[in-house]
């Protein structure tokens, strides 16, 4: 009897000498990941333990992935083709997947969901089945998640007079990058205003007293970087479907990862080509103008639901929602 002690002793010994496999989550918002890191710190029912980590760590174990968020699908492949290219991947979707991962989460995500569809990976040890939470953890409404502009080839057919106007913000701490991009904007017909900035403090005081349509960004500036200003861009909500185009000299595999994490919508190489500009600005009319065409008919369908947010009235009472995040 106190050998068979010594050995369980010894046995949970090891248990919480282990390492806790890397968890990180794409597509769900602030509010989902806050609530993972929580659920990951309590006592563990199960033999491995969980930590909550962001995108830039090394040797990541599993991507926790929101198949409802395009933009989080290209980070999963973006990540998958440097970093964590041996991570295992959990699809987490409210709709019907056709080529669903082995590991799939489909319509509420709770606690006992996940823990369970975590224990079945193979790189986990099997752990004993655990009662499932008296009240759902992680339940979240059906609602649109952040779309990433799905620039497309041909813009709608207009003509020129009754073509939308939009403008345009140029933020870049190079004067000649700055004329370069003006003289660029200023051929589109489309285009009816440019201004500029030379920081990201500056851009992100000039974007909430205007309303702009397209970003280009660069990414090295004094002060806070590129990175960090298309992040906050993104914490306002007049800026979540924005075009922003990062200008940069990093072409990097790296380098794209972060933009895209930042939340950019496409890149632009310094010094930029003619061409290159050329085909960006046709995709990104055109979709400008879809989405513009859209906005104006959703306002005029009565009866349609509102393309920005969906009405929480259908939902039980106590639940708030964010974009995509997945919220209790």
């Amino acid at each position: 009897m106190q050998v068979n002690n010594m050995r369980k002793q010894h046995q949970n010994t090891q248990d919480r000498d282990m390492q806790p496999l890397l968890v990180c989550a794409l597509g769900f918002g602030a509010a989902l990941e806050q609530k993972l890191a929580q659920l990951f710190q309590q006592p563990s029912l199960y033999k491995n333990t969980y930590r909550l980590v962001s995108p830039t760590v090394a040797n990541i174990n599993i991507l926790l992935v929101n198949y409802d968020n395009p933009l989080a699908l290209r980070k999963k492949e973006l990540l998958l083709n440097s970093q964590c290219a041996n991570a295992y991947i959990v699809a987490v979707s409210q709709e019907p997947l056709d080529n669903a991962p082995l590991y799939y989460i489909g319509g509420v995500l709770t606690a006992a969901r996940l823990m369970a569809v975590l224990a079945k990976i193979p790189a986990l040890p099997s752990a004993e089945p655990v009662p499932a939470p008296s009240a759902t953890l992680l339940a979240y409404p059906t609602l649109k998640p952040y779309q990433k502009p799905d620039l497309v080839a041909n813009p709608p057919q207009l003509s020129v007079a009754s073509q939308p106007q939009y403008r345009a913000l140029i933020v870049d701490d190079s004067l000649a990058i700055q004329k370069s991009l003006e003289l660029k904007l200023s051929a589109l017909a489309q285009i009816s205003g440019i201004d500029f900035a030379d920081n990201g403090l500056t851009a992100l005081a000039m974007a909430e007293a205007n309303h702009y349509d397209l970003i280009f960004l660069d990414v090295m500036m004094p002060g806070i970087d590129g990175y960090e200003t298309c992040t906050r861009l993104r914490n306002s909500p007049h800026y979540k479907k924005t075009p922003i185009i990062m200008v940069s000299g990093k072409t990097s595999p790296l380098d794209e990862v972060k933009g895209v994490m930042a939340g950019s919508t496409t890149y632009l190489t310094k010094p930029v080509q003619e061409d290159a500009f050329q085909k960006l600005s046709v995709r990104v009319l055109a979709w400008l103008t879809t989405r513009t065409l859209q906005e104006q008919n959703q306002h005029d369908a009565t009866a349609t639901v509102s393309i920005q947010s969906p009405s929480l009235e259908k939902y039980p009472k106590g639940i708030k929602g964010v974009r995509g995040d997945l919220i209790r």
